[in-house]
């Protein structure tokens, strides 16, 4: 049976901006795990790779994302992502 490998998954950034610590985070998840706790690793790579794309910026990071500041506040602990390393706190 064919396992699918994150080195087979494409990458999301279309211009190069971190996309070796995207592919780091991407290959650190397991795909042996239940489906909630792949979906919060991919979550909170996607937030903090957004997040230090955008220096910290809260403001830009939720209209990147399409979420609402308030929102995305609530995922980011939700998540346990550590704000305390970006200036946007």
């Amino acid at each position: 049976s064919a396992v699918a490998s994150a080195a087979a998954l494409p990458m999301l950034s279309a211009d190069g901006h971190g996309s070796g610590v995207l592919a780091a985070q991407t290959a650190s998840i397991s795909f042996d795990i239940p489906l909630r706790d792949a979906r919060d690793a991919f979550e909170r790579a996607y937030f903090e790779y957004h997040l230090a794309r955008e220096n910290g910026s809260m403001t830009r990071v939720a209209e990147k994302t399409g979420l609402e500041r308030t929102h995305l506040y609530r995922k980011l602990k939700q998540l346990g992502v550590d704000l305390g390393k970006n200036k946007g706190e």
